[in-house]
């Protein structure tokens, strides 16, 4: 089209009498005449910054940042309010764009879903990192230190082949990272008192009794938890590499002996829940409250960082996934059915390596939080758009400012800092205000969501690591209950006896 015909339009007439009109160039016109056209198609108007990215990336410009030194030209004239949003645009559109400078490594495709290094295909567990850890090791050795029989047990442990041990279950990969690490820290103290760099009776009294010192220094004191665990992690490898039976045997023996002191032991997740005082409901609250205050940000960076906050507090507030399970991504986990987001993935239980299906529908109120995230500072009208630009482009739910994929700590890591618990929290919370609000059925009423087994065994596992306290007092009023009937029962015997009505 040409200006001509462009200046033949309503609108263009009354612009071309403002003041100044001659000055502007035959190419501003033009690219606002586009921007005009796609506002007029989607009825907006007072369209966004984030509008504006979306027509450039839609109208398929080589050069956006030509394009927005255009429409400056024109808007400067016709409406400078506007220059602000021309503004944010080219700082979004910066940012998404890989400088010179910038590492290979960071620019990741769009639907790149980060997840551990444990959970990739190609993960050798015995390969050191490729960069320098935050923290050395220094209570165990490096794994290309262990002997060559023990790596290539926890490789076949990796690639999912079944162990030397007979009907031993491959782990989950979670745990053979664990198998791995609490191998290396047992070696470490065998080699540190000289003994044979092999599984021992007298090596693992030997690392006991060093990772027992250790945890006593630390400040919340020894968690017989914690104990219990690295020995498990030994057991479930000397299980599987096909140790001796006398082996196997004693760490059976300090497993048992750990788990009656474990349960003798209040976990510290009910003390730092008791503290914060944080309930579902109370989370839930606080989530609207940073969705509300969006508006009110005039950062779009920090917009951005609360409507990611605010999603991560409601979504799992709803739907208390595990750190492995939590990362999100659209068509892969996440879905828009029947007017509804829809939460499907796979659990990783921590002792199995066959995950388990989650179907998970999540009520409006909390998919709204969603598509927040989608939408951003873009007109509404756009969601629909979004929503299926999202799910094709299988992107992931949390992403950075410059759309990067967040890495995988960053769910747990934000919940913390916002609520002031761990993130494995989330499903006590979530069984303490089932039983709140719906007595003792709340129990079966909260399994789905949080993954858990239906049966007895489930409902034993429940009761022991989530919601102890509430179990307590359900079987001291149960048993208040009980006594009452006894005595009530006693007392209408007594009176039968002895005549009293008569």
């Amino acid at each position: 089209m040409n200006v001509h015909s462009i200046l033949a339009k309503p609108v263009w007439k009354a612009l071309a009498m403002r003041p100044g009109f001659a000055t502007v160039g035959e190419a501003s016109i033009l690219a606002t005449d586009g921007f005009f056209d796609y506002l007029l198609e989607h009825g907006f108007s007072a369209p966004s910054a984030d509008d504006l990215v979306m027509w450039l990336k839609g109208d398929g410009r080589a050069d956006v940042q030509l394009t927005l030194d255009l429409l400056e030209d024109t808007f400067s004239l016709f409406d400078p309010s506007f220059l602000r949003q021309i503004a944010d645009a080219r700082q979004k559109l910066a940012k998404k764009s890989p400088g010179a400078n910038q590492s290979p490594v960071l620019a990741l495709p769009k639907n790149t879903v980060m997840r551990p290094s444990y959970e990739m295909l190609s993960w050798d567990p015995i390969a050191r990192p490729p960069k320098r850890p935050p923290i050395l090791r220094h209570v165990s050795i490096q794994p290309d230190e262990l002997p060559l029989d023990y790596q290539e047990t926890i490789r076949r442990a990796a690639r999912g082949l079944p162990g030397g041990g007979a009907e031993v279950k491959v782990p989950a990969r979670s745990m053979v990272l664990r198998m791995r690490e609490k191998l290396c820290q047992c070696m470490w103290s065998i080699r540190h008192n000289d003994f044979q760099p092999v599984l021992s009776p007298i090596g693992i009294d030997r690392y006991v009794k060093d990772l027992i010192s250790r945890c006593s220094l630390k400040p919340h004191g020894l968690r017989w938890s914690s104990i219990r665990a690295s020995v498990d992690g030994l057991y479930l490898f000397a299980r599987y590499h096909g140790e001796d039976e006398s082996i196997i045997s004693h760490l059976r023996c300090y497993i048992r002996e750990f788990e009656a002191r474990e349960r003798a032991q209040r976990a510290l997740k009910f003390f730092k829940l008791a503290r914060t005082g944080n309930t579902t409901d109370r989370i839930l609250d606080q989530a609207e409250r940073l969705l509300i205050g969006v508006d009110a940000e005039l950062s779009p960076g920090k917009r951005h960082q609360m409507r990611n906050a605010a999603a991560i507090l409601a979504i799992y507030a709803n739907a208390p996934l595990r750190n492995a399970s939590a990362q999100l991504a659209f068509g892969t986990t996440l879905f828009w059915e029947n007017n509804h987001w829809v939460i499907r993935t796979k659990i990783q239980k921590t002792h199995t390596s066959r995950p388990e299906l989650l179907v998970l529908p999540l009520h409006p109120e909390c998919g709204r939080f969603i598509d927040a995230i989608l939408l951003q500072d873009s007109t509404p009208v756009l969601l629909p758009h979004l929503r299926e630009q999202a799910i094709q482009e299988r992107r992931q739910l949390f992403c950075l400012v410059d759309e990067r994929p967040a890495a995988a700590s960053y769910i747990p890591r934000v919940f913390k800092a916002l609520t002031g618990n761990s993130f494995t929290t989330l499903r006590v919370m979530h069984y303490s205000d089932a039983i709140r609000h719906h007595g003792p059925v709340g129990i079966e009423l909260a399994k789905h969501a949080a993954h858990h087994s239906p049966t007895t065994s489930g409902t034993d596992i429940v009761r022991l690591h989530y919601i102890a306290e509430e179990v307590a007092q359900l079987d001291a009023e149960a048993m208040r209950a009980r006594r009452d009937r006894r005595v009530n029962g006693m007392r209408e015997r007594y009176r039968a006896d002895f005549n009293w009505n008569s």
